[in-house]
């Protein structure tokens, strides 16, 4: 009924210097799970949509704006994190300039965070899409095409005839994630043109899945708008499926989960690794997890079934400022978990934060003291960034000066300044954090080790090279 509508969804065209700022050269680039399943969706309903991912592939404004026309289409969806909103914004912009009868239509975490402000701001775009956009993309389209009131379409923000803005009712979650059809992957380049760090997989191409949405943690920092609080997730068959489904369909040979919360149910982990083990799915992998959530047992389970590398998010090695960002973890938990994980054969990465609300020189020091005394194989700083949507987005201008500049908001580049610091002081305090982790005699044999494999050592080469650059300037 609708093969005569192409939708083209967009990933907006953003450099790598918007993204990563002074870590442009480290940036790591996956395929747009977010569109593909949207695009699965669509054509499950019979609507055709095409996928252009301006974003990983380094497109210009024009060249990406050239490539949407030449698709003639009547409905523009663009998908878009705070650092890339005004990238969307000005994409709608040209794509109205070309044709007005085009209706844009953005979605992400970062409109359904503010959905007014962002269409007060951006008057250009049409329609925000807020929360899971599955359910709501083709009943949106549908409701275009049949000229029905958009009012009724759950889930959105509406600019009407008379300028005016109008939020429908709101969409609730996905109760089962298994009705979702299989991402659209046929609809982005070949696998193999996404990569990621050396530290993390030797072999390619690599996969990426999102198994559940939701995460029960309460962090200060963080904007769950989108997928809430509440854990959901794909059943181990459907997951094994996905895997399956890449294997076989593009020859992957390593595989991120990017779930938030990937280990929260603890019966349906063991039944995906027991299910890999048993079917000899035969892939390397690495997820994120809570330090709270990790048990020995799992992890010797988790180590068969293929993993090999598991991220936590740590922050501080301050117990007060992780009480303040409200992460219901001690550092005792952390490094139970982190020596824990090291038995078991797993690598490790932490991930850390400096300029917290609070935060002093001493307590810098101790962090990165902290992450010197476990046994962490990768280590990662970032500033700290209140996102819009975050309960800290409203709270950090009591704390410091806060720069509320979306453009900015990359984890990369400075927003928000602790009282008693500086820009300049942060910005020497990062660079130091990271000399100090990885300018040991440790750390470097373990990547000299790394590198006797030569499917490692160009790229290995290749990174700690920049990363030298970057940490002398």
């Amino acid at each position: 009924m609708y093969q005569e509508t192409p939708v083209v969804l967009i990933n907006p065209p953003i450099t790598r210097e918007e993204r990563f700022g002074e870590m442009a050269k480290h940036g790591a680039t996956a395929p747009p799970l977010g569109l593909c399943y949207l695009a699965s969706v669509l054509r499950r309903n019979g609507i055709k949509s095409r996928i252009i991912d301006a974003l990983s592939f380094e497109k210009t404004m024009e060249e990406t704006v050239k490539e949407i026309l030449s698709l003639n289409p009547r409905y523009v969806g663009i998908t878009a994190k705070t650092v890339a909103i005004f990238r969307a914004a000005e994409l709608a912009e040209e794509i109205k300039k070309a044709d007005p009868r085009i209706s844009t239509i953005i979605g992400g975490a970062h409109i359904t965070a503010v959905p007014r402000e962002t269409m007060e701001r951006f008057p250009q775009v049409d329609i925000g899409v807020i929360g899971e956009g599955e359910i709501t993309i083709a009943e949106l389209i549908q409701t275009l095409e049949e000229n029905r009131d958009l009012r009724n379409v759950n889930g959105l923000i509406i600019r009407e005839d008379d300028g005016n803005l109008f939020l429908t009712a709101p969409r609730p979650p996905i109760e089962n994630l298994d009705s979702i059809p299989l991402p659209a992957w046929d609809m982005v380049p070949h696998l193999k043109y996404y990569h990621e760090s050396a530290t993390r997989f030797s072999k390619l191409p690599l996969g990426s899945v999102i198994t559940s949405r939701g995460c029960p943690g309460k962090c200060l920092f963080c904007d769950n708008s989108v997928f809430g609080r509440r854990f959901r997730s794909h059943s181990a068959d459907y997951v094994i499926g996905m895997i399956k489904h890449l294997k076989s369909n593009y020859g992957i040979k390593s595989l991120v989960f990017y779930d938030d919360y990937f280990v929260a149910d603890k019966r349906r982990l063991k039944e995906i690794c027991l299910k890999m083990i048993e079917e000899k799915v035969d892939l390397e992998w690495v997820c994120s997890a809570r330090v709270n959530a990790i048990t020995g047992e799992m992890l010797s389970l988790m180590k068969q079934a293929g993993c090999f590398q598991i991220a936590y998010g740590i922050e501080s090695g301050n117990q007060n400022i992780l009480n303040l960002q409200q992460k219901g973890i001690t550092l005792e938990r952390v490094r139970s978990a982190v020596e824990m994980t090291y038995k078991a054969g797993i690598r490790t990465k932490g991930y850390f934060m400096i300029g917290h609300p609070t935060e002093t020189q001493e307590t810098i020091f101790e962090t990165i003291d902290f992450a010197k005394s476990i046994p962490l194989d990768n280590f990662q700083a970032t500033y700290f960034t209140p996102f819009p949507g975050s309960p800290a987005y409203d709270i950090a201008d009591k704390y410091g000066a806060f720069e509320k500049d979306w453009k900015k908001m990359n984890m990369w580049d400075i927003v928000f300044v602790p009282r008693g610091f500086t820009r300049k002081d942060l910005r020497r305090y990062l660079k130091m954090v990271h000399r100090k982790f990885y300018l040991r005699p440790q750390i470097i044999w373990s990547y000299i080790k790394l590198m006797r494999d030569p499917k490692y050592r160009r790229q290995l080469l290749k990174e700690g090279f920049a990363f030298l650059k970057e940490m002398a300037t």
